[in-house]
């Protein structure tokens, strides 16, 4: 039976606090993404309502794009997950090979979507002075899209044989670098906009040029004296296994961006109301990103664990890391929906005195709190799913949801009953609501759970 299977894995007998361990290096990398635009957000939302919305427009432009290539690994690197649980350590060397030779491309391709996607910013946003530094801002920090990519492809390839601390080690080196050339390039030269993205990019660059340094150079300890082989690895890739991790995580790259295409749409739409909807938005958003990147970090923690559990033909192990993260999911959730509904106008104050702003954003942070807790289930799901390499229903109902609920329901309450930013919040927890539910039908008809209904069935993969 399934629950007698002899796994290869150290932490078997110890999931939740492998999953910890695995998760806390990964909240602090995933949060370096967002930090920078949080800072850029801080920063700017003194210089005026009208460049807080510029960086807004301009930073959800810049996820987007980037996010394509980031999700690819993020998906592909399930296959790393298992040939680690089966031990197989040419396979998964194989893999960075092919991760790195698939970020050569994706680099610079990413690099020309990302020039094309802020020029055509102007053209979304309602006010011109906006859609103007919004298309600055996005074109400059698209300068360090290829550097990004090569980043994502150690990073997640790393991730997946358990070991987040490298990129954890390169986000603290970035945010440290980038706090003060903010303040210099905002404030010092008066640059504004343009000087937040700069800074943003350098900083960028610097964490993901310490990854491949130190990849380059040093072998990385795993687990209970496993260790990551330093180098490439180009030789042991071909181009074809480059191709391989690319259809593998193509789906859940679309996903990612079309997704986020979904979600773009809010401040655009939240435009023809006023660009202090899109500002209060802004803020909202940065306050959630804080909270919500730590549930996607334990989501992809779930995926990793997973993967390797499947690896090691351990379906009872699976079923328990579904038991465990949902409840870590939960209580994390509720905890930050606690602290919004508590601290809230505390909170919001960090970002602007003006009290038009503040009133406009407190109703929506109250649905954001809402959406916190109903997102912890949603990401849950979707890393159980994704650890199962059920990669294309995922990709199906979280592209449906996302367009067939935000942008309509964003109008009709937002725009058509003129409830701005906080009807934009509502059409999100409606989104999610409807999403969490599908992913949880489609985890418990995966066959590893119907095993768990027929104890007399072994473990088939």
């Amino acid at each position: 039976m399934d629950h007698q299977h002899p796994s290869p894995l150290v932490w078997a007998d110890r999931p939740l606090r492998e999953l910890l361990r695995l998760a806390w290096p990964m909240i602090i990398q995933l949060l370096s993404v967002s930090m920078m635009t949080f800072v850029d957000t801080l920063f700017i939302g003194w210089l005026g309502w009208v460049e807080l919305a510029a960086a807004g427009l301009g930073g959800m432009c810049t996820f987007t794009v980037l996010s394509f290539g980031m999700s690819v690994f993020s998906a592909a690197r399930v296959q790393v997950g298992q040939l680690h649980g089966q031990g197989d350590a040419v396979g998964v060397k194989r893999a960075l090979g092919a991760f790195l030779r698939l970020a050569v491309v994706l680099g610079p391709l990413t690099l020309v979507l990302g020039l094309l996607a802020a020029a055509l910013l102007p053209t979304l946003a309602d006010h011109p002075q906006t859609g103007q530094l919004a298309a600055r801002y996005a074109a400059l920090r698209s300068l360090a899209f290829p550097s990004g990519v090569a980043g994502a492809a150690i990073a997640q390839w790393l991730a997946a044989q358990g070991d987040s601390r490298l990129a954890m080690r390169a986000a603290v080196v970035a945010n440290v670098a980038h706090i003060p050339l903010n303040a210099t390039l905002i404030f010092g030269f008066d640059l504004g906009v343009e000087g937040a993205a700069v800074a943003s990019a350098i900083a960028s660059t610097l964490e993901n040029g310490y990854l491949l340094i130190m990849q380059r150079r040093h072998a990385i300890a795993l687990e209970a004296g496993r260790w990551t082989a330093p180098g490439f690895h180009w030789a042991y890739a071909r181009w074809s296994d480059a191709w391989d991790a690319f259809v593998r995580g193509l789906p859940t790259g679309l996903e990612r961006v079309l997704d986020m295409m979904a979600f773009t749409a809010i401040p655009v739409l939240l435009a023809h109301v006023g660009p202090l909807h899109v500002a209060a938005h802004q803020i909202v958003l940065q306050l959630m990103l804080l909270s919500f990147l730590p549930s996607l970090a334990l989501s992809d923690s779930i995926s990793v664990l997973v993967s390797q559990a499947m690896g090691a033909q351990h379906a009872a192990l699976v079923r328990q890391i579904g038991r465990m993260g949902l409840g870590v999911a939960l209580g994390y959730a509720s905890w930050c929906g606690a602290v919004y509904l508590c601290l809230g106008k505390q909170l919001l104050r960090l970002f602007s005195s003006d009290l038009t702003l503040m009133r406009l954003a407190l109703p929506a942070l109250g649905f954001g709190a809402l959406l916190q807790f109903l997102n912890a289930g949603y990401n849950h799901y979707k890393g159980m799913l994704r650890g199962l390499s059920v990669f294309r229903y995922v990709a199906w109902v979280a592209v449906g949801c996302a367009w067939l609920a935000t942008p309509p329901l964003t109008y009709f309450w937002g725009v058509r009953t003129g409830q701005g930013v906080t009807g934009a919040w509502m059409a999100l927890c409606a989104e999610v609501t409807i999403g969490v539910f599908l992913m949880v039908a489609r985890t418990y008809r995966h066959p590893v759970y119907g095993q768990a209904r027929d104890t007399n069935t072994s473990a088939s993969w």
